[in-house]
């Protein structure tokens, strides 16, 4: 895996790689207000303006794969400034979060719903290192109207020492945890074409994938499913050993027609409620990755459905230099890792990226991270969220349901999908 980018690390409780391209590169962006609508339920974000960031110290980690490298530590912090989310006409004071990496606030949106996939059988797990930090950032309010396995079991074996490779011969970059959950889209190459009209996937070995949202699921046959529609989503619920929590997931994601909608793209979510974006809104708790169609990357928080905030955001230019656009017709290998730090400290989430289509298992580049451990505000009213002043920073420490979703397409394909049980 490359580290050409990493500028750093630091051991973080037994947790794997290192630091983000934020960090990298020094990124730190503010006040990068606009606003964006959801198609779903024609919110708009208000602005936003961030405060100041300061940084401190030195770090030493190690990449995923071959052995563990420590160091000194880093710490650094960053404080945004006050968020205001146009939806709820609400103030909200800006996180305060540890780690490293730049601070940045951005426009976004979100939205609603989504839908399933499909199964498949487990397979051996990868070798992890140690040592990470949390990347920082600023944060933003948005209003939120809201990714062929064989037929068998539903658990994962435990992680092997050497690079392990999943069911399509792509990198795990973390070890599976004994007895975890494992779902693929092997099926999707079984050489019928179907389209998912349903919550579930009569096709899915383990039946636990499928439609949600507006919009339309194509499976080829050949390996891909094609999106569709204002609002498709692929759902993948909690598998036979239990709710999704420790979580790599695994999607390769080709853009070929859309309206362009900047908040949209490549968005998985992680640790939903049962039914994900269901009949109670309260049950929304989710974590985003985003890989954004107007070329940003960052992580979405919401609680409540459907107000949501946002941090690290990593601009554009920096994802995809030198003009910042996400590219047509190309497949993007992306990889979203989610993890409980240890006693219950807090979230670790992180983004890779790898362009080589899968070659050799990948050539998998970290390119955002940041950690929830306090500070992360969200709009919501609801008690089991603890708020006060119409806000709430609880941490979802709890699994539940991942998603793969998109916005106003006409069509995106998604192929090598997989959902896996870690221990980091």
């Amino acid at each position: 895996m490359t580290s050409a980018i990493f500028a750093g690390y630091r051991a973080f409780g037994g947790a794997v790689p290192g630091v983000s391209l934020a960090f990298a590169l020094g990124l730190a962006t503010v006040g990068c207000g606009g606003s964006e609508k959801s198609g779903t339920t024609g919110d708009t974000d208000g602005s936003v303006t961030s405060g100041g960031l300061t940084a401190t110290g030195s770090s030493a980690g190690n990449p995923m794969t071959g052995g563990s490298t420590t160091g000194s530590t880093a710490a650094s912090s960053s404080a945004a400034g006050a968020t205001t989310s146009g939806a709820a006409n609400s103030t909200a004071s800006g996180p305060t979060s540890n780690g490293s990496g730049g601070a940045s606030a951005g426009s976004t949106s979100a939205d609603s719903g989504g839908s399933g996939g499909s199964g498949d059988s487990g397979g051996s797990g990868g070798d992890g290192g140690s040592g990470d930090v949390g990347g920082s950032g600023g944060s933003e309010t948005t209003s939120n109207g809201s990714a062929t396995t064989t037929e068998g079991s539903t658990t994962s074996g435990g992680g092997s020492d050497g690079d392990a490779t999943d069911v399509f011969g792509i990198e795990e970059l973390y070890p599976s945890a004994p007895g975890g959950g494992l779902w693929s889209s092997e099926h999707w190459g079984a050489g019928d074409a179907y389209d998912i009209t349903s919550r579930t996937d009569e096709n899915d070995p383990l039946e636990i994938s499928g439609m949600r949202g507006t919009g339309t699921l194509e499976v080829t046959g050949d390996g891909e499913l094609v999106m569709g529609g204002s609002q498709p989503r692929i759902y993948i619920y909690p598998s036979d050993a239990g709710p999704w929590r420790d979580i790599e997931v695994t999607v390769y994601y080709q853009r070929v027609d859309d309206a362009a909608t900047g908040y949209a793209g490549l968005v998985v979510g992680a640790r939903s409620g049962p039914e994900g974006h269901g009949d109670d809104p309260c049950d929304a708790h989710t974590y985003y990755s985003r890989l954004r169609h107007d070329g940003a990357t960052d992580f979405e928080k919401e609680l409540q459905h459907s107000p949501s905030s946002t941090r690290s955001r990593v601009d554009p230019e920096e994802v995809w230099p030198p003009d910042g656009d996400l590219p047509f017709d190309t497949w993007i290998g992306w990889k979203y890792v989610i993890y409980n730090l240890p006693d219950g400290e807090g979230v670790k989430l992180e983004s890779y990226r790898d362009m080589t289509e899968g070659e050799d298992g990948g050539n998998w580049e970290l390119l955002n991270e940041t950690v929830d451990d306090g500070g992360w505000f969200v709009d919501t009213d609801c008690d089991e969220h603890d708020p006060e002043g119409g806000e709430s920073d609880m941490i979802q420490l709890e699994g539940g349901t991942t998603f793969i979703r998109n916005t106003d397409v006409t069509e995106a394909r998604y192929k090598w999908v997989t959902v896996r049980e870690i221990a980091p």
